[in-house]
């Protein structure tokens, strides 16, 4: 997909006034340094919780402003210069959509310089020993942090036509890598007069524990997320269920539950639900179970069994072992025993599985509203139709 023509020209102007900053106010050699070391600072990375690589660049930010006293100019100006040239160079290098990036990275140094600038106006901190100094920074970095997550999760969500507030919350499980890199700059800043170059190997050590750390947490997950994948698409391999049912049921669980304002761990609980809720269906192999008498109480059940071997995922198994319950019954508002992930899992998987039998996706979110009164929980299937509007499944049809 071809860089959207807006962003070329906000990465060309971008370029541009950092150009214009170096000839207005010209520090010498050191503007073409720090453009060098921020260029240099994109090809080294930690690994973001998300999936998402954040490069050194912030560490080199960090550290520019705490040994310059919080100069805009020498934060910002080799930033402009260098941040479309270092993701040109990796686009190149490894063919991602990096300059994607390059507007939520600026915006986010520009957010931490200004913030820390601004608070050494107010509080002249140029002397490092001031005991205000690394709490000032780090309130600058946490802002910092904070916008260059929503812009990013602003521009993404536009582009993927998925809620902003999912990316978001994905976005802000890179944290620990932007603290560590935090911690680098102001190990490095504090220790550079009295250490003198052996405070880049000090400064480098964060760097270095904390990619090995992120690197093994994010291997992990990866391992973890493809095997509860691999085990939720069993049924499918034995022809018990849709292919690409569980994953599309999942995906679209998740959506629905950000819509409805689920935090991060509700959202992984009912991804791995939907991911799980018909490995129940396994048992269907062996022909005695086959061809007795069974309903959808009796796969969910099946399936929590499985689930709940597993202690880490008891809450996993209770989702899935009520996902066909009413949401209510005669004479109550809502049955409160039924977990709203439950409901919104049942929503998923129904809906999935009505297109996939030929309706299409208007008629399908029809016959959930029709069972809103007492099997569909009618905000969950709000939630479903603001989703599929957002993608723009519903408008195609209208």
């Amino acid at each position: 997909m071809a860089e959207h023509p807006r962003s070329g020209l906000g990465i060309a102007a971008t370029f541009v006034a950092g150009i214009a900053t170096a000839v207005v106010w010209w520090p010498g050699a050191l503007f073409p340094a720090l453009v060098v070391a921020y260029v240099g600072a994109h090809m080294v990375t930690l690994p973001g919780a998300s999936g998402r690589r954040v490069s050194l660049s912030v560490a080199v930010a960090g550290t520019t402003a705490l040994v310059n006293g919080g100069s805009l100019v020498l934060v910002l100006g080799p930033a402009a210069v260098a941040l479309p040239v270092g993701r040109l160079i990796e686009q190149l290098r490894s063919g991602e959509r990096a300059l994607r990036e390059v507007g939520a990275e600026l915006a986010g140094t520009v957010a931490f310089a200004a913030a820390f600038a601004a608070a050494n106006i107010a509080l002249p901190l140029n002397d490092l020993s001031h005991p205000a100094v690394l709490p000032m920074f780090g309130a600058a970095a946490v802002i910092g942090f904070l916008v260059t997550v929503a812009t990013r999760s602003l521009a993404s969500s536009q582009r993927q036509g998925v809620a902003t507030r999912l990316v978001a919350l994905r976005a802000l499980r890179d944290w620990p890598a932007y603290a560590a890199l935090f911690s680098s700059a102001a190990l490095f800043a504090v220790t550079v007069d009295d250490m003198g170059v052996w405070s880049v190997p000090l400064a480098g050590l964060p760097y270095v524990f904390s990619y090995v750390s992120l690197y093994r947490l994010q291997d992990t997950r990866r391992t973890y997320d493809q095997t509860i994948r691999a085990l939720g698409a069993s049924p499918e391999a034995s022809g018990q269920v849709a292919t690409g049912h569980t994953s599309r049921t999942a995906e679209l669980a998740v959506e629905v539950g950000a819509e409805m304002g689920f935090g991060a761990a509700e959202l992984t609980r009912l991804e791995y639900a939907a991911l799980l809720h018909d490995i129940g269906r396994v048992v269907l192999a062996n022909p005695a179970v086959a061809r007795a008498d069974y309903s959808k109480e009796d796969v969910s059940g099946w399936s929590a069994a499985i689930i709940g071997e597993a202690r880490y995922l008891e809450d996993v198994a209770e989702i899935v072992a009520t996902q066909h319950a009413p949401y209510r019954k005669e004479g109550q508002v809502r049955d409160q025993t039924v977990p709203r992930s439950s409901q919104i899992l049942r929503i998923a998987a129904s809906y999935d599985d009505a297109v996939g039998d030929g309706l299409s996706p208007l008629d399908a979110v029809e016959l959930l509203h029709l069972g809103a009164a007492y099997d569909y929980d009618p905000e969950s299937v709000t939630a479903l139709r603001q989703v599929l509007d957002r993608r723009g499944t519903l408008a195609l049809l209208q």
